[in-house]
């Protein structure tokens, strides 16, 4: 009895080559579709019109704040709060403010780390579409700044907590059913 050997090639090419081709393109298109349902990046507010003076204004309290003046923490309150008008929104902002100046008053604070506190503070209160990222990353900026001046673990996690809080009541953009972080 002999052995009869099959060609599995017509043009000296393997029969698997096409089906390989068609696994991987397969497989290249599923990756592109998983990674196209991130989550979007939303709008950062824009720095236009008065915000710039506003948040002049706002440093020049939170360096009052760091001071030690009674009045500044109302002050800087008062002016985070021209940025939200829902209820909740003030609510939010008012505990976020009370919270980060409590723990500035008598620190020492450089002008360039006010102005990223401020910055994080602004962003907080007057961003509205921003991304489950963009807020998990502003908590970070917020804890991270807090730390590195001074402030205990919980505390700048009170205030990164702040900041979500925030975020919670005042955004406009919902997580779409097809999206991921």
């Amino acid at each position: 009895m002999s052995t009869r050997h099959v060609d599995t090639t017509r043009t000296g090419r393997s029969l698997l080559r096409p089906m390989r081709v068609t696994l991987s393109a397969l497989a290249i298109v599923a990756a592109l579709g998983a990674g196209g349902c991130k989550q979007g990046d939303g709008a950062m507010p824009a720095k236009i019109n008065d915000v710039p003076n506003r948040l002049g204004d706002l440093q020049r309290d939170l360096a009052a704040v760091v001071g030690g003046e009674q009045q500044a923490v109302q002050d800087l309150t008062d002016d985070l709060l021209v940025f939200t008008d829902e209820p909740e929104g003030k609510d939010a902002t008012k505990a976020l403010a009370t919270t980060v100046c409590s723990m500035l008053v008598k620190r020492s604070v450089n002008d360039e780390t006010q102005a990223k506190i401020v910055n994080l503070l602004w962003t907080s209160v007057a961003a509205r579409e921003l991304s489950e990222r963009q807020v998990d990353a502003l908590k970070d900026d917020m804890r991270n700044t807090l730390l590195a001046v001074g402030v205990t673990q919980p505390d700048a996690n009170l205030a990164a907590g702040r900041v979500g809080v925030v975020q919670n009541v005042v955004t406009l953009r919902t997580r779409r059913w097809y999206e991921r972080y």
